[in-house]
């Protein structure tokens, strides 16, 4: 299976990177799977697990959707939560999915709750002017949108994201600890 890898980017500076197994392309976008314990690496050079379940704590398996079209970047993991990155719209440059984190997280956590975090983190980088006007609308579109769709249960966000995360696991595919030749920033 293809490696790939994920390149959050914070502004304004900051960003992490993590490899990726690229698994599938289907109609809602491509679909990227991360073992547990796979690495990830922060521009400081610090690596942690990707998808930890507390800072420091172990990482868990996570499946994620790139899609077709859409400023988001989700997350499924094996505990329940579903969660995005509200972003630009991610792009592939050779090997390298890259995306700038426009600070919303709308999330469904195990329980059923929707909702989404960090609207001060979106008000307080369009005020430094780190986020424009057409990023600010367009974010605050998508953690609505996603909202509704992670209420509603709207595919990939009802079964196929859940299916696919299982589906993924029962492969058994090897933690991804190697960054090649991936610049850190």
């Amino acid at each position: 299976m293809k490696t790939t890898y994920v390149r959050k980017r914070k502004r304004p500076m900051g960003c992490g990177l993590w490899p990726s197994y690229e698994w599938e392309a289907d109609e809602f976008g491509t679909w990227l799977f991360t073992p547990a314990h796979s690495r990830h690496r922060g521009d400081d050079g610090a690596f942690c697990e990707v998808a930890q379940r507390w800072p420091g704590g172990p990482g868990e398996d996570a499946l994620h959707l790139v899609p077709r079209d859409g400023w988001w970047f989700a997350t499924w993991r094996p505990r329940g939560l579903l969660v995005a990155d509200v972003s630009t719209q991610p792009v592939l440059v050779g090997d390298e999915w890259t995306y700038v984190d426009l600070e919303l997280d709308p999330y469904r956590r195990p329980d059923g709750t929707v909702g989404t975090e960090d609207w001060d983190e979106l008000a307080e980088a369009q005020a430094a002017g780190l986020i424009d006007d057409h990023e600010h609308r367009a974010a605050v579109e998508a953690a609505h949108t996603l909202e509704q769709q992670f209420t509603d249960g709207i595919e990939p966000f009802g079964t196929t994201g859940w299916t696919r995360l299982s589906e993924a696991i029962a492969l058994e595919l090897p933690p991804l600890t190697n960054f090649g030749n991936q610049p850190i920033t």
